[in-house]
């Protein structure tokens, strides 16, 4: 059983990314970069205007899902957090990497935002099948963060 304000703050911190937030693309994990990147082609958008409103959207996502998360008290239990994860946190996550989706991805950066929304939503999609994952340290939403961080996406999974 998991115990104790640090377990919260790690699921809600892990979870909470996009966090994207991010975090991506409707077509899951094993989509491929070239059909992925089809799927965020949309509205023209400069890259500064992208990092932005993505950065804005897992902002607002994270204060919600830390305040969602406080309310599961100091020490949840494992079902506790199990319905958590299903019902707040995973939804909330897929909520977010569909805005980034939507806002289209700067002309020439189609195939990275592709792989930054891929790496997101493939991480949810491990969190949506082992819900208590997110509070075993192990932190599903690195891969995500390791190319989203550099690009500029750093309020989406501000912990990874």
């Amino acid at each position: 059983m998991i115990r104790g304000t640090r377990a919260v703050s790690m699921l809600v911190s892990s979870a909470g990314v996009l966090a994207v937030g991010l975090t991506a693309v409707g077509c899951g994990s094993s989509g491929s970069t070239a059909s992925t990147a089809a799927a965020v082609a949309g509205p023209s958008i400069t890259k500064a205007e992208f990092v932005k409103k993505a950065n804005a959207i897992c902002a607002k996502g994270n204060a919600v899902n830390k305040a969602a998360g406080a309310k599961l008290g100091a020490q949840p239990s494992e079902k506790e957090i199990t319905a958590f994860v299903k019902g707040t946190e995973a939804p909330a996550i897929q909520g977010q990497i569909d805005a980034i989706k939507a806002l289209g991805a700067p002309a020439g950066d189609e195939k990275t935002v592709a792989k930054i929304l891929g790496l997101a939503q493939g991480a949810l999609e491990k969190v949506k099948i082992e819900p208590r994952i997110v509070s075993t340290g192990n932190d599903v939403f690195a891969a995500f963060a390791k190319v989203a961080h550099p690009y500029g996406l750093t309020a989406c999974a501000p912990s990874s």
